[in-house]
């Protein structure tokens, strides 16, 4: 019987962690994690990866920018992927004003809120959407609210770019790269890591009965 020869990168193990991570909402570690290794879990085109920093990194107005040629194009939901951007931003606005409003001169932060809401009114898929949104201003702090009560900014981008995603990659199509063996690298999924951690286990637990 031959015997069988496995070939495990760590990049595969990396992947496993981060797909863990990012499916029980551990955002923070996962982006650092992502940080200090340079692997992420998916195989995505290079512009891909850049929107996605620029949207992990906060860079909204940047983002607008970068994909502002898409709009050109018919089926691209211009609104939609605008929508989901300027609400992030707007959210975040809200956060730094409620942090330095102890401390510093909230003028200039109140004036690029009223800028964002502005924006956000003209593309709002619905007027109550859009009242939900000004509902935020009257809060003392965005975390006072019980849709965003675990809010905290690294979760929401990674989420933002969840969002976004399903709208720009048909318009951004993975080129494949191909890894150190030839083949295209793989993404973790359906909780992989704990599949292999139970039948590990269970196969422990046979070999010692």
């Amino acid at each position: 019987m031959p015997l069988l020869q496995l070939s495990i990168g760590e990049e595969d193990v990396v992947r496993l962690i981060l797909e863990f991570l990012h499916t029980r909402e551990l955002h923070i570690t996962q982006l650092s994690l992502e940080r200090e290794t340079g692997v992420i879990n998916g195989n995505y085109a290079d512009d891909v990866l850049f929107l996605r920093q620029l949207i992990l990194d906060g860079q909204w107005d940047d983002v607008l920018e970068f994909i502002q040629p898409l709009g050109a194009l018919k089926d691209f939901e211009t609104n939609k992927f605008n929508y989901a951007i300027l609400r992030h931003k707007y959210i975040e606005l809200l956060c730094i004003k409620s942090e330095i409003k102890a401390y510093n001169n909230v003028e200039n932060i109140v004036d690029e809120v009223v800028k964002v809401l502005s924006e956000l009114e003209k593309i709002a898929p619905s007027k109550e959407e859009y009242s939900n949104l000004c509902l935020l201003l009257t809060l003392p702090s965005i975390t006072d609210h019980a849709q965003f009560k675990k809010w905290n900014p690294s979760n929401a981008r990674v989420q933002c770019f969840r969002e976004v995603y399903p709208l720009v990659e048909q318009f951004l199509p993975c080129d494949k790269k191909p890894t150190t063996n030839g083949a295209a690298p793989k993404s973790a999924k359906n909780d992989r890591l704990m599949q292999l951690i139970i039948k590990g286990i269970l196969y422990e637990a046979c070999v010692n009965y």
